[in-house]
């Protein structure tokens, strides 16, 4: 039992000790780089950190595959008031390739005054009020906006490029504009105006159905504007400076053999005076993993574990019975182990799988049984001198 107990508490202190450790990379916002870092973490999390102003609210870092504009992750710094330090730092998660090379964007924010964000909202309305105003049309006998669907998908764009420089410290988002919107365009499609239109003059029609496109406008802009006005209202923070640090590479995986120990259980019965009976019972033993050539969705997704494999190994002491009988495998002596399992935290390896057995001195590979096992292990890579 004391053994038991020496290495679970071994392997806590190694647990804790890996998990507790991570690189700070610092951000050079004069030239533009990674002044401390040639290489970052591709197995682990790691800090960016930076010095800012005071008047800084808010640090965004985005990650891009070199020399491309399709993002893949982007977390964030969000100041609190009673923070008063010159300093960001940011957690990136283990997210990156090994021997990848990857494009950092760092991004201050500064607070908007409540002028400048009447201006934002105003300059948002106008554009919106122009926009919709060039779609709707008057031929002479029907007020109709054509293609509601692309007018909808335009007032999309519209609306993230005038605000993509914006950000809200509260964490709202705006979804403007929403199907209610896209709902009216479809109805407007044609005004059914068109009899009431067709006994007034010329002169007079065209009064009219500006009029109506006029109402109609006003109408819509008010309801986007409506939708956007949660986001507006909110503690908005607005780009300041960017820097872009370039075909950052990330740490070289070395080719290595994940190796284990721990302790395996196992439930052997046997029959005594016709009853069954069991002994289950703990051995420690040692083997290595073989992990899957490629990530599972699952595993990528997943923040608990992060490596699938096959194991294989050996017990260091034979299996027994409730009679004293031992198992082991044949020509090998001791239990040998086989299975799957999944890694968990970075260096614990989770098994699943069967122990061979068959009875001590029998050389019969007919005879051989498969025994049920699942064991908890360390694991580590050995490193094998090579790097891919």
């Amino acid at each position: 039992m004391k053994h038991i107990i020496s290495f679970f508490i071994f392997f806590s202190s190694i647990l804790s000790t890996s998990v507790a450790q991570e690189r700070v990379v610092k951000v050079d916002f004069e030239s533009g780089s990674f002044v401390n870092s040639p290489s970052v973490p591709y197995d682990k999390p790691f800090l960016v950190e930076g010095e800012v102003l005071q008047n800084v609210e808010y640090v965004e870092v985005a990650i891009f595959p070199t020399e491309s504009e399709t993002e893949l992750h982007r977390y964030s710094w969000n100041r609190y008031d009673q923070n008063q330090t010159e300093t960001f730092s940011i957690k990136v998660p283990a997210v990156l390739k090994s021997n990848s090379k990857y494009d950092f964007k760092v991004i201050t924010y500064k607070r908007l005054m409540p002028t400048q964000k009447e201006k934002l909202r105003k300059n948002l309305k106008d554009r919106v009020r122009f926009y919709l105003e060039n779609n709707y049309k008057f031929d002479g006998k029907r007020v109709s906006v054509e293609k509601p669907k692309h007018v909808y998908r335009g007032l999309e764009k519209l609306i993230d490029k005038a605000l993509e420089y914006q950000v809200s410290k509260n964490g709202l988002k705006y979804s403007a504009p929403s199907n209610l919107v896209l709902n009216e365009l479809e109805n407007d499609r044609d005004f059914k105006f068109r009899k009431f239109l067709s006994r007034k003059k010329t002169t007079m029609r065209d009064s009219i159905a500006n009029k109506l496109i006029e109402k109609k406008v006003n109408h819509l802009t008010d309801l986007v504007m409506s939708e956007v006005n949660q986001f507006l209202n909110s503690d908005l923070v607005q780009q300041y400076r960017t820097v872009k640090v370039e075909a950052v590479p990330t740490d070289k995986e070395r080719f290595s053999l994940p190796v284990n120990a721990g302790m395996y259980a196992w439930n052997k019965s046997t029959t005594i005076d016709n009853a069954s009976v069991n002994n289950t019972n703990f051995t420690p033993g040692v083997g290595f993993t073989i992990p899957f050539a490629a990530k599972t969705t699952l595993a990528q997704k997943a923040k608990l574990f992060d490596s699938f494999g096959y194991s294989m190994g050996v017990l260091f002491d034979p299996v027994r019975d409730a009679s004293g009988t031992e198992f082991v495998t044949p020509g090998v002596d001791i239990p040998v182990y086989t299975g799957f399992g999944v890694r968990l935290f970075k260096v614990v390896r989770f098994n699943v799988g069967g122990l061979i057995l068959a009875e001590d001195g029998i050389q019969d590979f007919q005879k051989i049984t498969f025994l049920p096992t699942a064991g908890l292990a360390l694991e580590l890579n050995l490193w094998m001198g090579v790097k891919k």
